[in-house]
């Protein structure tokens, strides 16, 4: 499993007109899109944003393509919105479900007014995201083995059980095919191959767990 850091460069007049009138706000800050779906028939967006929220209110109030939204916070907080879809927008999030990736949550905007996000998968597979979004402008800013950080699920397990995952991820155990045996990881941990499967079995039962409990 690997990753790639993009950013991506959005028209957002082109993209959506409510995101092109909060980009020109010069006292809204837009930090993070924590989650974009289409919902109905509309394009439902749960956004991570600072500065003025009272005149966040207001331009979302006066919008004509706003149908419903809430605003939490004083200077800093969150902004759910449901929004008439337009045909950039939905041809974007349909290019987003045609490909056998994950795009990490949240994404991050940048101060140049561009998206930046991490998507994750198989190398096959992130090597179709230029085609799918081939209306965009993309630069690759890294890409390599994914190793996920210790937070959320992650964050259960022990130090030397994230290091054995780590290990495991590095040295493509969970690949298909497989990359490394057993017999591998404990070569590169200094430990028996019974010792790296009991830890893998106990990672493995602690990070499903959290997904489907």
């Amino acid at each position: 499993m690997r990753y790639m850091s993009l950013e991506f460069a959005i028209d957002w007049e082109t993209f959506h007109p409510v995101e092109h009138r909060l980009a020109q706000e010069p006292d809204i800050r837009r930090k993070a899109m924590h989650s974009v779906k289409i919902v109905d028939d509309t394009i439902a967006v749960l956004t991570e944003t600072e500065g003025d929220l009272d005149r966040y209110r207001e331009i979302l109030g006066e919008l004509p393509e706003v149908r419903r939204f809430a605003v939490s916070g004083d200077e800093s907080g969150y902004c759910y919105a449901q929004m008439e879809p337009t045909a950039a927008s939905t041809a974007l999030l349909e290019a987003r479900n045609k490909g056998d990736f994950i795009i990490e949550m949240p994404m991050r905007y940048t101060n140049d007014g561009g998206l930046r996000m991490t998507i994750i998968g198989e190398e096959a597979d992130l090597m179709t995201v230029p085609d799918l979004f081939d209306d965009v402008e993309i630069e690759l800013l890294s890409t390599g083995p994914y190793l996920p950080d210790a937070d959320g699920v992650f964050a259960a397990l022990t130090d030397r059980q994230q290091e054995v995952l780590k290990t495991a991820i590095q040295w493509g155990y969970y690949e298909h095919p497989r990359e490394s045996t057993l017999a591998d990881l404990a070569t590169e941990l200094a430990v028996d191959r019974t010792t790296v499967g009991k830890h893998l079995r106990i990672i493995e039962s602690k990070v499903f767990a959290e997904y489907v409990l």
